[in-house]
This record gives structure tokens, C-alpha cells and sequence, in this order.
């Protein structure tokens, strides 16, 4: 124990002082108390009210009332005065050991006092004035009458958010059965592999503006929800304060929950209002200038899974601060909790350091465009359309039609097939004994008449790259020929240049050769 008891003197509620006794004996702390009720009681003396109606008043006159200090002997007493009583009050007496442990004098300590404890009663006084009373109701109701407008336009404004909500929910169930059909009929050897994944990815585009208004929405609708209860809040904490019978009620609030309860409230609506911003960068960004449509296409599909990685970090961090904040209201160290956090974290990366590398890898994969969704890709050796990606996995449709799952941390290799360009690795096997450069020539004109054609026009981005003998064995002289294509006309393309290839050797009495040891490849 220490060299001194001490007790806090409060009015309405709010701490003014702390007023000391010594600690020799146990009978002290006895007198300390008697002291504290003295004071109380007579605070409780001057603050009392009188009267009833219009008559109704303060024993004390809160405009004259003034606190002066008596010095007696080795001690200073607090005295209360006003215009209608002149002989003073006594109200406390501070002595040689509030001087002592305040560590002071007591005149200088008195003099420390006298203001505090002067606007204090003043404060107290004026609440209770009819006058004040009165103006203060009225505030009060009207702040009440203006927080139920404000609570009824927002009902109206959740009224209308949510169906809107409902109508771009159902048309996102639309387009999820659309893409789910394109999505199915995406197998690259497909014919019309191009025109399904140019559907997947218009369908998957058209979906990004109503998912992103949804989210908006909710972000807005619980911003809306937050903004109320903080105002609700803050309302009720100030109508308490302006009544003696309720001051105690506000500062308990102030002192205890409102830190908590504020802490709370901020959070909840800075985390939407970032939602909002998020939303809205997320947008701006939408609408920026891009080299091709290809680009833009692929933009459009990584800003939304981009916009929820950051707004999933942004929750992270701002229920982080709060947690520490409120821990720190409540009088936990937060250094400790630091500590703490920190060997938390390590043991749960160690335990999940696998989800750790899916998230860390997805975000590499977004950032730097590896792939998309509707790209057409080889992961691990798992080949087919990308239809769903997220920061921890992505999902590819085979050309069996299974849904093939591969977390991130678990892809080694990527082969992108239809980034912005493919290409036709064309090869066929001649017999040495034929006519080698005639072979060449039919191969050469075969793909140039193809892309004269209408149909293919769009499908070959350079007619030709490179021809020529690729490798010569005792079976087989190689003619092989190089094209780029658009994204996924390869397949369909190099089926075409096959078929009229052995048409036209049938034709010029060209012989095939054997590969040795190795199959022809489609790239």
C-alpha cells in the first residue's frame, strides 16, 4: 500500500479532483470517507433546486456564484458565494496532504482547484435552470424528430436498393447459366471454339457492371446502417448530458462504451465507405484507354477479383487496428498484444502456409496477367478453358467437360494458349523417294489459299511464317510450316490445312513418310 488513501470528488457525474488522506492507520481510510460524504453533501447543498413550475429555481444563482479561497492556518478552504448568499460556503478544505500528494503547496494547489470546481457548479447549475431545461428538450426532440426523418428516408432508400439488388441478382443468374453453357461448349478442338469463348468471355464481361453494382449496393446500404447507428449513438450520449438526472448516465457512456462503441461504429462505416472507393477506382479504371479489345477484355475480367483481394485486405487491416484500439481502451497493453499477434500469425501461417501460398501466388497471377477467365491454358498438364479464378484456386473446363481444380501454390508450369495469339505448328512426314520440294510447294500454296478465303481471313493474323525441311531420316523428309493465329483458331485451322494437304498429295502423287518416334504437335 502507499503513503496515502485517496478518493475521487465528482459532480453530476464528471470527475473534478482527487483529494488525499494519510495511510498510518485503518481508522484513516474511515476518515477519508467521512470527508469525501461531507464534500459530496455539500456540492449536493448548493446544486439543490427549489420551487415548482414557473417558480422553479436553484438555491444558488449560477451567473454569480464565484469559489473563493480562505487561507486558515496552514490550510486553504474552498468557499461558495453568489449575490443572494454573502456569507460563504465552505466546501472543502484542502490541506498539507492533498498538497503532498498532488506533490505542491496548498495554496498553489488551492488555486489549481478553484477553477474547476467554480465551472463546474456553474455548469451544474445551469442545467437545472427552467429556462435551460426547457431550451434543452427542445433540442433534444428536435435532434430526435430530424434522426427519425433521417432514419426513415434511408428505410425508403433500402426499400429501392434492394430490388434493384433482386433484379441484377436474377439477371447475374442468368448470365451464370449462359456462361456455364458457353463454358461447357468451349472444347478448343471445336469448330467454333472462338465464337464460344468470345460468348464466355461477353457473357463474363456483361456480368462484371451488375456484380459490381450489387456490391456497391450492399457497401452503400451498410454504410447507410452505420452512419445511422453512430449518429443514434452520438445523439443519445449528448441528450444525457444535457440533464442533471441523466449526466451520470453520459458519462459512463463517454468513459466506458462510447470508446468501444465508437470504435465500433467507425470502423463498420470506413470499411464501406472504402468499399465504395474501391468500387468506384475499380469503375475509373473499367473505362481506361487500352491497346486493343483483347486488353480490354482481359482488364475487365482481373479488376474484380483485384477490387475483392483488396477490399478482403482492407477488412483485414482496419478490424486489426480496431481490435487493438478497443483492447487498448480497455486497458490491455497493446504492446503484449502485438507480441501475441505476432507469434499468433507465424503459428497460423505455419499451420495454413499452403493457403498462404495460394493467395501470394494469386495475386502474382492477377497482377501480372498470367491467365484469365476464358483463356484457353495448360497447368501441370491439366489442360482447358479457365472458368472460374479466384486468389487460392482456379477452375478449367477439359474438353471431357470436367471441371478440373488446381490450387495456386500447386501449379508449377502455365502454358497460355490463347493469349492474345496462337499458332500452327503444321508438320507432315513425305517420303523420301517422292518429290520433297514439290510437298513443300503443295503445303505453301495449301495455307495460302486458305487465308485468301473468307472464312478463315480473320483466323490467320500472318498467312505464313516459315516453311521448309524440318528433318530427314530414312523414313520420312519433314515439311514443316509456322502460322499465327487468332486465340484458338488453331486447332480448327490446322484440321483444315491437314485434310487439304493429303487431298492435294492424293492428287500430285506424293508419298508420306512415317514420323520416328514423335507425334505432330498443335501449339
Amino acid at each position: 500500500m502507499g503513503l496515502y488513501t485517496t478518493a475521487p470528488i465528482v459532480l453530476d457525474g464528471t470527475f473534478l479532483f482527487r483529494i488525499a488522506g494519510p495511510n498510518d492507520q485503518p481508522s484513516d481510510q474511515d476518515t477519508l470517507a467521512a470527508r469525501v460524504a461531507r464534500i459530496q453533501a455539500t456540492l449536493a447543498q448548493l446544486i439543490a433546486t427549489t420551487g415548482s413550475g414557473d417558480e422553479a429555481g436553484t438555491v444558488y444563482d449560477p451567473e454569480s456564484l464565484r469559489i473563493d479561497v480562505e487561507p486558515e492556518r496552514d490550510v486553504d478552504v474552498l468557499a461558495a458565494v453568489d449575490r443572494k448568499h454573502t456569507d460563504p460556503l465552505p466546501v472543502l478544505t484542502v490541506t498539507t496532504v492533498d498538497a503532498l500528494y498532488n506533490q505542491s503547496d496548498v495554496d498553489t494547489l488551492a488555486r489549481q482547484w478553484q477553477p474547476v470546481l467554480q465551472a463546474a457548479l456553474r455548469q451544474s447549475l445551469e442545467l437545472r435552470q427552467p429556462a435551460q431545461l426547457h431550451h434543452n428538450l427542445t433540442a433534444v426532440v428536435r435532434l430526435a424528430l430530424i434522426l427519425l426523418a433521417a432514419t426513415l428516408l434511408s428505410w425508403f432508400a433500402f426499400v429501392k436498393i434492394s430490388r434493384r439488388s433482386e433484379r441484377l441478382a436474377k439477371e447475374l443468374q442468368t448470365q451464370a447459366r449462359e456462361a456455364k453453357e458457353a463454358g461447357n461448349a468451349s472444347s478448343p478442338e471445336a469448330t467454333d471454339a472462338h465464337r464460344n469463348r468470345r460468348r464466355f468471355l461477353a457473357i463474363a464481361i456483361r456480368g462484371i457492371e451488375p456484380q459490381e453494382q450489387i456490391n456497391l449496393y450492399r457497401a452503400l446500404s451498410e454504410a447507410i446502417v452505420w452512419s445511422l447507428l453512430l449518429a443514434w449513438f452520438i445523439a443519445i450520449t449528448w441528450s444525457f448530458s444535457l440533464f442533471p438526472q441523466t449526466t451520470i448516465i453520459s458519462q459512463h457512456l463517454v468513459h466506458g462504451a462510447f470508446g468501444i462503441a465508437t470504435t465500433v461504429l467507425v470502423t463498420g462505416l470506413l470499411n464501406r465507405v472504402l468499399d465504395i472507393a474501391i468500387a468506384r477506382a475499380a469503375k475509373v479504371w473499367r473505362f481506361g484507354s487500352f491497346t486493343s479489345s483483347e486488353d480490354r477484355a482481359r482488364q475487365l475480367l482481373r479488376i474484380p477479383t483485384i477490387a475483392r483481394a483488396l477490399a478482403g485486405l482492407k477488412t483485414f487491416l482496419l478490424i486489426f487496428v480496431a481490435v487493438l484500439t478497443i483492447l487498448g481502451q480497455l486497458g490491455v497493453p497493446i504492446g503484449s498484444v502485438v507480441t501475441i499477434g505476432g507469434l499468433a500469425a507465424i503459428g497460423l501461417s505455419l499451420a495454413a502456409q499452403n493457403l498462404v501460398r495460394d493467395v501470394a501466388n494469386g495475386f502474382l497471377i492477377l497482377f501480372e496477367d498470367q491467365y484469365v477467365v476464358g483463356d484457353y491454358v495448360t497447368l501441370n498438364g491439366a489442360a482447358g478453358i479457365v472458368e472460374r479464378l479466384s486468389l487460392r484456386m482456379t477452375q478449367l473446363r477439359d474438353a471431357s467437360g470436367n471441371l478440373v481444380t488446381i490450387s495456386h501454390s500447386a501449379v508449377t508450369s502455365v502454358a497460355n494458349q490463347s493469349r492474345n495469339w496462337s499458332r500452327v505448328d503444321f508438320r507432315v512426314p513425305v517420303d523420301p523417294a517422292s518429290d520433297v520440294d514439290r510437298a513443300v510447294e503443295i503445303v505453301r500454296t495449301t495455307i495460302s489459299n486458305i487465308a485468301t478465303e473468307a472464312a478463315y481471313q480473320a483466323a490467320i493474323l500472318e498467312p505464313l511464317e516459315w516453311i521448309g525441311i524440318d528433318a530427314l531420316s530414312k523414313d520420312a523428309a519433314i515439311v514443316r510450316a509456322s502460322l499465327k493465329t487468332a486465340p484458338l483458331r488453331q486447332f480448327e485451322l490446322h484440321r483444315e490445312i491437314t485434310a487439304r494437304v493429303h487431298r492435294a498429295f492424293v492428287e500430285g502423287g506424293i508419298v508420306l513418310g512415317t514420323f520416328a518416334n514423335e507425334n505432330p504437335s498443335v501449339t
